[in-house]
């Protein structure tokens, strides 16, 4: 691993089928194992010292029990008060981890859309 960054970023990550183990909701206060890699991902990340935030729609009370109990580190759940946009609800991150997003890149409408229509998340494929 590289020394430490210069500056700080911080970095979201969603919770189902980022950090935990996603087959499909099971309940709210269901939560598969967490994935290796990503823990790995998020540790090497804070020891540079960047900030993590971890985001789903799942309760904050939730949140913060799993991770405390599998040892994975944050700084924020659902929230970066370091940086307030106009709409609370989402925090603001340099980049944000999801198993259910698209890169927008520049790409066409049609690409775009075709894109969209296609997506599977990687668990059900």
């Amino acid at each position: 691993m590289e020394q430490r960054l210069q500056k700080s970023r911080p970095y979201a990550f969603d919770f189902d089928g980022v950090i935990a183990r996603y087959d499909g909701f099971q309940g709210k206060e269901v939560a598969n194992e967490p994935i290796p890699e990503v823990v790995l991902a998020i540790r090497q990340l804070k020891l540079l010292g960047h900030t993590i935030i971890i985001h789903s729609t799942r309760g904050n009370v939730f949140l913060r029990t799993y991770l405390t109990a599998h040892d994975i580190p944050f700084d924020y759940i659902n929230e970066n008060p370091n940086k307030m946009g106009d709409n609370p609800h989402k925090p603001i991150a340099y980049v944000y981890v999801d198993d259910r997003a698209i890169c927008y890149n520049g790409q066409s409408a049609d690409e775009l859309v075709q894109q969209v229509l296609q997506f599977t998340p990687h668990w059900k494929k």
